[in-house]
């Protein structure tokens, strides 16, 4: 087995440079760095897994001492936009609380900086100690990420980034809308439609369309109402409209928060007239039936995961990605939806 001590005797280093040089650590020079990763490849050095779990764990700091530094990227047109989405800053809180229990920082870095270009953003990032990056929840128009990804260990929290390829730590959708539908059927709804925005669909690979369509068609008793997908990436209340009027669901699952006053418009009363249940709300509303997502365990679970690519350096996209899906919600039973009835 080829070890550091091979690689360093090889490259004239000392093995704890070289074993610096592999976790490709700030204090080393890309220079250095690049010799000792193409000496490793070139000798076929692989890290012994139990002994770098070992080492993790003696050289692992307390709870006060400083590791190294996370950012938490956004994109949002303004830079503190993020903060008024409740699902954004809850990723932030939790992946704060996850980074500081291992001596790691989690800092907020706004992409769309005046001037900043990504190799010089890549650069700042590498020399300032930050070997993490955490993708958070993007916009829909949000600028391509073309930072030097070979230098971080980088990890999405949703699916608002297709390039590069890279481990997710997202919601569960799919089991989001069963839920939901499972509230539905408690209440004795029989034309339930679904409510969506195209971008999102296309974005999250149909994951509550599909969900949404397969669970309807095991309830024999429930009418097929067809979805409305919004053609655009912004709430549209007069398609929403023409749609209610001839398809005459008699529940909506969506996570528009206008669509309430969008229904009262039309002089309908919820949820006599109508139901509607949330399947995301990105803001805490106890009077809106539905489920609220937890994105603090959403961000301290991605920080974890992210922490740990890090301590074993793993850098760059995914090779083989992988999606992790948290079914972390919490129902409200609000009132948009009607009672259950009495058993």
């Amino acid at each position: 087995m080829v070890t550091q001590r091979d690689i360093a005797r090889r490259a004239g280093l000392s093995q704890m440079a070289v074993s610096l040089a592999l976790r490709h650590h700030p204090t080393v020079s890309a220079s250095t760095i690049h010799r000792v990763d193409k000496i490793a490849r070139e000798l076929g050095y692989r890290p012994n897994p139990l002994v770098s779990a070992l080492m993790a764990q003696r050289n692992r700091p307390k709870e006060s001492a400083f590791q190294a530094k996370i950012a938490f990227l956004t994109a949002f047109p303004e830079r503190d936009e993020w903060r008024l989405s409740a699902y954004a800053a809850g990723c932030y809180r939790g992946a704060q609380a996850a980074a500081l229990t291992r001596g790691y920082v989690c800092e907020p870095i706004w992409l769309r900086e005046p001037g900043m270009s990504a190799s010089r953003l890549s650069k700042i990032l590498w020399t300032q100690g930050f070997q993490g990056l955490l993708v958070g929840p993007l916009p829909v128009n949000s600028l391509k990420l073309e930072l030097e990804w070979t230098r971080f260990a980088a990890i999405s929290l949703d699916y608002s980034i297709a390039d590069p390829v890279l481990h997710r730590v997202v919601d569960d959708h799919a089991v989001g809308i069963e839920r939901v539908l499972g509230e539905i059927l408690r209440r004795g709804y029989g034309r339930p439609g679904l409510v969506l925005r195209a971008s999102q669909d296309v974005r999250t690979h149909h994951g509550r369309l599909g969900a949404f369509m397969v669970h309807r068609s095991l309830q024999p008793k429930w009418a097929h109402v067809p979805p409305l997908i919004l053609p655009e990436d912004r709430w549209n209340t007069e398609i929403f409209s023409e749609w209610l009027v001839r398809e005459r669901p008699d529940v909506v699952l969506t996570e528009e928060m206008q669509l309430p006053a969008a229904v009262a418009a039309l002089g309908l009363k919820v949820p006599r007239d109508l139901g509607i249940a949330f399947f995301h709300k990105d803001r805490p509303a106890r009077h809106l039936s539905g489920l609220q997502v937890n994105s603090e365990q959403v961000g301290r679970i991605a920080t974890n995961v992210l922490m740990r690519m890090i301590e074993t350096n793993e850098r760059g996209a995914a090779t083989v990605p992988a999606t992790t899906l948290l079914s972390s919600f919490t129902w409200d039973a609000g009132r948009t939806l009607r009672r259950v009835p009495a058993s």
